[in-house]
């Protein structure tokens, strides 16, 4: 059980490590188009496509797995802190449950909308060229899948009891101050 945590955290570091790939190459890809219009007055073509249908997508969609295996998703804790350890475990398998039911759903319905548009070969325009976009629709049931599977993982874990394998914090994070 445990190496299958270690494989869905070296699985989300790997996302992540291509996220912050495709951020520099995103600001990179931005940079050119700007001094390219403003300097040689020949922009890249392409750029506000590639940027708002690969790179954004891609960065935003990865990250859920990212986020899950951290927990770094905004929660309020006012009560559940206040509960004793079952009641509090009880609605942490709940919400993990309803997490996992959800990204499914997503999962799902974007697998269907990335088929749709990988079979009509989805473009957009800019300029005078077409731009394929149809790739990028990958993007969502890929990065809802990540996330489901680590969600859902963790809640066998916690019901099993058995120590889960995933890396919730970054341990090569250093702190100001230490």
């Amino acid at each position: 059980m445990f190496m299958i945590g270690r494989a869905l955290s070296h699985l989300a570091k790997f996302a992540s490590m291509i996220g912050a790939i495709c951020v520099v190459l995103m600001m990179l890809h931005v940079t050119a188009d700007v001094l390219g219009r403003y300097l040689f007055n020949a922009p890249v073509p392409g750029t506000i496509v590639m940027v708002a249908n690969y790179y954004m997508v891609f960065v935003a969609f990865i990250a859920l797995g990212v986020a899950e295996e951290k927990r770094a998703h905004i929660s309020v804790e006012i009560l559940t802190d206040l509960m004793p350890p079952r009641p509090r475990n009880v609605l942490s398998v709940f919400s993990g449950v309803l997490t996992v039911a959800v990204l499914v759903v997503v999962m799902i319905g974007g697998y269907i909308e990335a088929v749709s548009k990988t079979r009509g070969g989805a473009t957009m325009e800019q300029g005078s060229q077409l731009v394929e976009i149809w790739q990028s629709f990958w993007f969502v049931p890929v990065g809802a899948a990540l996330m489901a599977l680590i969600a859902a993982y963790r809640v066998i874990a916690t019901v099993t009891g058995t120590q889960n394998g995933l890396s919730e914090t970054d341990t090569d994070v250093k702190f100001i101050n230490d």
